[in-house]
């Protein structure tokens, strides 16, 4: 990703004069259309390859509705109602905070994630249920978790 983006961005230069918010924003948004959303190291080259800052490329993200940053941390969010609880969530929560090496409530050591639970997710008859940010995940097993958050990475 890294090559594709670095040359994405440098595709802009030449068009860039230093005070030319236009560009900006036409590389963020060709980014975004590239890889879905601004990733974090997409602002770090920005400011490197387009001598700008941080902040003025931050700003554009959040004034322009149509442009999203990369969240940093997702949220996993575990089910842990009755129901859910009859079918082993309890179990299943002590399995995810052991293999991800954090607790409920706590980010993973990489920082790429924070645990949590809630009392129900609502889609009952087919737990153990996950929300994995605003992904629904059900009849989940550690291994169909372990899948998803892969793809997240």
């Amino acid at each position: 990703m890294n090559d594709e983006l670095l040359r994405l961005i440098q595709g802009y230069r030449d068009d860039f004069l230093g005070v030319d918010q236009t560009t900006l924003i036409a590389c963020l948004k060709a980014i975004q259309s590239q890889y879905g959303e601004v990733p974090a190291e997409a602002i770090d080259m920005m400011v490197q390859e387009l001598n700008t800052t941080p902040g003025i490329l931050k700003s554009l993200i959040l004034r322009i509705p149509s442009l999203k940053m990369a969240s940093k941390v997702h949220t996993i969010l575990l089910c842990n109602g009755e129901r859910c609880s009859n079918r082993g969530a309890e179990a299943f929560i002590h399995s995810v905070e052991t293999t991800l090496k954090t607790r409920v409530g706590e980010k993973t050591p990489d920082g790429l994630f924070i645990l949590k639970t809630q009392r129900c997710l609502g889609r009952c008859a087919f737990g153990k249920n996950v929300n994995l940010d605003d992904q629904a995940l059900t009849e989940m097993t550690l291994e169909k978790l372990l899948v998803a958050i892969e793809h997240i990475k």
